[in-house]
C-alpha cells in the first residue's frame, strides 16, 4: 500500500496496526507547518527525545517546499534519514525503533533514525576478566558492538553485513570478518543460510541462531564439545578478527559469536597477551594442565582403590581407610551432581547472600555426609580440585563437555575397571576428532592433524603472532 497524499488515510492505516487501546508506548503526535497537518509516530522508550525535540522545533518555523524529498534535504538536521513510498515498509521501520514524519500533501513518508535503546554502560564482563588490560565489554546493543570493534580495527577491510531474523522479532543480527584474511566461501555460506533462515522469533537469540546455523545435523546436537566460542571482551574479538575468524553479532546480546574454532582457541584467554610471555607461559601451561586434572583426577584415584593390592607404597596414602555405605563411584556422581545444584542456587539467590550460601552449604553438606557414613574424604578432596579446575575455562560449554567426560569415565571405571577407562578416554578423542569446525578442520589442531609449533604455543606463549 502506497503513502497517500491525504493524511487521514496514512493515519488510518497506521492505528489499523497500533490501535490506541492497545498500543500504550506508542506515539501519534500531530502538529501543523505552515498551515498544512503533519504528523511524527514513534515508540516511547525507544527514541531519543531531545533529538526528536530539536527535528521538532526546527521544522515548526520553515516554509514547506513543493516536495517531501526537497523538505528532507533542506529542513531535517539528520543525516541517517530516507524517503519511503510504501507504507508497510514505513510500519517495518516504525518496528525498528525509527520515526516516521508524515505531512498532508506529500506521498512520501520520511523515516528518520532517532532511536536510542535503554542499555547499560560498556563495563567489563563477569566472566572474562583481566588483570590487566582494557576495562570495557559489550553491551545489548548490535551497533554499539560494532563500534566497539571498529574503534580497534580502524581498517577499510572490516565488513559488517546486517541481516534481520525472525518473522516476528526481525531480531538485528551483523556478520563481521576481514576482507582477505575471512574463508570467504565460509562467509558465503553463513550469508545463504542467514538469508533463508525462515523461523517466528529471535528471542533467544544467541542459542536459536546457533541451533540453526551450526547444528544442522543430530550428531552435532549430541556432541558436548563446542562448535562456536562465546566472546565478551572487544579487545579479544578484534583480535580473533584480524587472525582471520567469523563472527556473529545478534542484538540484546552482550556476547560474540566466533568460529570455526578449534582446542586451541578455547584454552586461550586475554591475560596471554597482557603479560610477558614467561609469566603468560606459566598460566598457560597451568590453565590446559589443571583442564585435563579436572578429568583424569576422580577416575584415576578410582582406578587406584580398585588395583590397591598393586600399587607402590608411595601411591598407598590414595587408599580409603573409613568406610560409607555409598559406593565411592557413586559418591563421585552424587558430589558431582550436587556441586551444580549448589552453582544452580547460588546463581538464583540475592547477591548480599550467594557467597555466603554456596560456601556454608557446601561445608555443612560434606561435613554431616561424612559423618552420616554417606562419603569418604578423599571423595570430598578429589571432587572439589576437578571442580574448581573445571572453573579455569572461561567457556562454559568447554567446562561441561570436559565435566560429561569426566562423570561417563567414572561411571565406565567402576563398571569396567581399567578397559572402562581406557574406551572412554577413547570415545571422547574420537568425539573431538569427529567435531569438525566449520572450515573442516580438526577440533584437536594442533594435536590432530600433529602442528609442532602450534603444540608449543598451545603452552607456551611466544612474541610473535598466532599460526592457526
Amino acid at each position: 500500500m502506497n503513502v497517500n497524499k491525504d493524511i487521514n488515510l496514512n493515519i488510518k492505516r497506521i492505528r489499523e496496526s497500533f490501535p490506541a487501546d492497545s498500543s500504550a508506548d506508542f506515539v501519534m503526535d500531530e502538529f501543523l507547518i505552515s498551515g498544512r497537518r503533519a504528523c511524527i509516530c514513534f515508540f516511547n522508550g525507544l527514541t531519543d527525545s531531545e533529538l526528536l525535540l530539536k527535528v521538532h522545533e526546527n521544522i515548526l518555523c520553515k516554509t514547506l517546499p513543493d516536495t517531501m524529498s526537497e523538505f528532507s534535504k533542506s529542513i531535517i538536521p539528520l543525516t541517517d534519514k530516507k524517503l519511503q513510498g510504501d507504507i508497510d515498509i514505513a510500519i517495518n521501520a516504525l518496528l525498528s525503533s525509527m520515526s516516521l514524519l508524515f505531512i498532508d500533501g506529500y506521498c512520501e513518508a520520511l523515516i528518520m533514525d532517532t532511536k536510542k535503546y535503554p542499555s547499560r554502560s560498556v563495563e567489563e564482563p563477569e566472566k572474562n576478566k583481566t588483570m590487566r588490560g582494557p576495562r570495557d565489554g559489550f553491551g545489548e546493543s548490535v551497533f554499539m558492538n560494532t563500534a566497539l570493534i571498529r574503534r580497534r580495527i580502524k581498517s577499510d577491510k572490516l565488513a559488517f553485513c546486517e541481516f534481520s531474523i525472525g518473522q516476528e522479532t526481525k531480531t538485528k543480527v551483523v556478520l563481521a570478518y576481514m576482507r582477505g584474511k575471512g574463508n570467504m566461501r565460509l562467509v558465503n555460506e553463513i550469508k545463504r543460510r542467514l538469508s533463508s533462515l525462515d523461523i517466528p522469533s529471535l528471542t533467544l537469540s544467541q542459542q536459536t541462531l546457533c541451533d540453526h546455523i551450526f547444528l544442522r545435523k543430530k550428531s552435532d546436537k549430541i556432541n558436548p564439545f563446542p562448535k562456536v566460542r562465546y566472546v565478551e571482551r572487544p579487545d579479544t574479538a578484534a583480535s580473533m578478527l584480524v587472525e582471520g575468524k567469523i563472527a556473529l553479532l545478534c542484538d540484546t546480546s552482550p556476547s560474540v559469536i566466533f568460529f570455526p574454532i578449534t582446542l586451541y582457541d578455547m584454552v586461550e584467554e586475554t591475560d596471554d597477551y597482557y603479560f610477558p610471555p614467561l609469566t603468560a607461559s606459566y598460566l598457560r601451561t597451568l590453565r590446559v594442565g589443571m583442564l585435563f586434572v579436572s578429568v583424569f583426577l576422580s577416575p584415576l584415584w578410582l582406578l587406584a582403590l580398585e588395583y590397591g593390592d598393586v600399587l607402590p607404597k608411595s601411591l598407598e596414602f590414595l587408599l580409603v581407610d573409613s568406610k560409607a555405605y555409598i559406593p565411592v563411584w557413586l559418591q563421585l556422581i552424587i558430589v558431582e551432581l550436587m556441586m551444580d545444584a549448589l552453582k544452580i542456587a547460588s546463581l538464583n539467590t540475592p547477591n548480599t547472600i550467594s557467597n555466603s550460601l554456596s560456601v556454608v552449604s557446601g561445608l555443612l553438606l560434606s561435613d554431616f555426609a561424612i559423618s552420616a557414613g554417606w562419603l569418604v574424604p578423599q571423595t570430598i578432596l578429589y571432587s572439589a580440585i576437578s571442580s574448581i579446575a573445571n572453573f579455569i575455562p572461561t567457556n562454559y560449554e568447554l567446562g561441561y563437555a570436559f565435566k560429561f567426560w569426566r562423570m561417563t569415565l567414572i561411571a565406565l571405571c567402576a563398571i569396567f575397571k581399567l578397559w572402562g577407562f581406557i574406551a572412554g578416554t577413547a570415545l571422547f578423542v574420537a568425539i573431538m576428532i569427529l567435531n569438525k569446525s566449520k572450515n573442516n578442520k580438526e577440533f584437536l589442531y594442533p594435536i590432530s592433524p600433529f602442528h609442532k609449533k602450534g603444540l608449543l604455543k598451545l603452552f607456551f606463549h611466544t612474541t610473535e603472532g598466532n599460526e592457526k
